[in-house]
């Protein structure tokens, strides 16, 4: 990938405007063409490299409930019980994560004889149904207990991710974005047109010089008001934003690591704050600290090599003046999808 290919996709990670030509906007930033814009998008999305171009939704606004969870379950059946839960329609990730073989389990980050859950993976349901969901994969885990985490405080929720930067130490500081707080993400009341445009618009786009448009018509809506609707949800944290989703093994982050440490609450937020401003995270959460998993700060990075991923988990650890927490590493991956909405 050329140093101008992989500026134009961290580019259109970042969000297109909410304007009649996207493409022609990101263009003149490049000093290039709409067309080669979308030329160089299909692109991506032909060699695997994307994901879907679509839109991005807070799933809490739009009536939706999400919780991290785990389960410990036995080498021999990992994969049918894996199997089974990811069946679950409101699974969008399963992982194995654990240690590698390859890694001195001694080392900062390493199990150091402690054993954790091995299969973790997001439920997100309609807020009236998670009770009723959660209950299913309870079923479906069992005899093996349920460990449920939801998310006391999101620091940091986007997913982008920059080629150029992979293999570099390096990290430019940014100011640290403000938490959410699980209370402030205020479910609203979405008509069934309204529902329909978000359906319209959680898959993948056209790849057209105007996408609104084609978009539009299909609703029987005209693209001022599309872009106007977009525009409201937009200004009260509906949508985040409209933009490509990656898929960041096919750019090199094969090293996927998921970053633990035990913070007392009265520090939770200036330090959740210190380690989401790192470039290099990707997601950041607090979660309720249980027996079973004695930890409160999540934090999720990607390199290229599990050895990298382990010296940024220390380095963000030691920045932050936190006392050893564990790095659970993303050993395989049995399903990984986009939210569906209103189904």
């Amino acid at each position: 990938m050329t140093e101008r290919d992989a500026e134009l996709l961290w580019a259109l990670q970042q969000g297109l405007p909410l304007v009649s030509e996207p493409f022609k906007a990101v263009g003149e930033r490049f000093g290039i063409s709409a067309g080669e814009v979308l030329s160089r998008l299909h692109f991506f999305m032909e060699s695997g490299q994307v994901r879907r171009f679509g839109a991005v939704f807070d799933a809490r606004r739009l009536g939706y409930r999400s919780a991290l969870c785990a389960v410990d379950i036995p080498d021999g059946e990992l994969v049918e019980k894996a199997g089974l839960i990811c069946s679950h329609p409101g699974v969008t990730h399963g992982y194995e994560r654990g240690w590698p073989n390859e890694l001195n389990p001694d080392l900062p980050g390493g199990p150091n004889g402690r054993h954790w859950p091995n299969f973790w993976f997001t439920l997100a349901t309609g807020h009236s149904d998670f009770d009723r969901e959660l209950e299913t994969l309870r079923r479906n885990s069992a005899p093996y207990d349920l460990l449920v985490l939801p998310a006391i405080k999101r620091f940091k929720i986007d997913v982008t991710f920059d080629s150029r930067t992979r293999a570099r130490d390096e990290r430019v500081p940014v100011p640290p974005s403000p938490h959410v707080a699980a209370k402030d993400a205020t479910m609203l009341e979405f008509t069934p047109p309204e529902k329909a445009l978000v359906r319209a618009l959680e898959g993948s786009l056209p790849l057209t010089e105007r996408p609104y448009e084609a978009v539009a018509l299909g609703l029987g809506l005209s693209e001022e008001e599309l872009l106007s609707k977009l525009t409201a949800w937009a200004a009260i944290g509906v949508l985040r934003r409209v933009a490509l989703i990656v898929r960041h093994r096919n750019l090199g982050f094969t090293a996927n690591g998921m970053c633990v440490w035990d913070v007392p609450e009265a520090s939770m937020t200036e330090v959740g704050r210190r380690i989401a401003a790192d470039p290099a995270v990707t997601h950041c959460y607090q979660r309720p600290r249980t027996d079973r998993f004695p930890f409160t700060l999540y934090a999720m990075i990607h390199t290229g090599e599990w050895e990298e991923t382990r010296r940024l988990f220390v380095r963000l650890g030691d920045s932050a003046g936190l006392t050893p927490g564990q790095l659970l590493l993303s050993l395989r991956e049995f399903k990984k999808t986009s939210m569906t909405y209103f189904a």
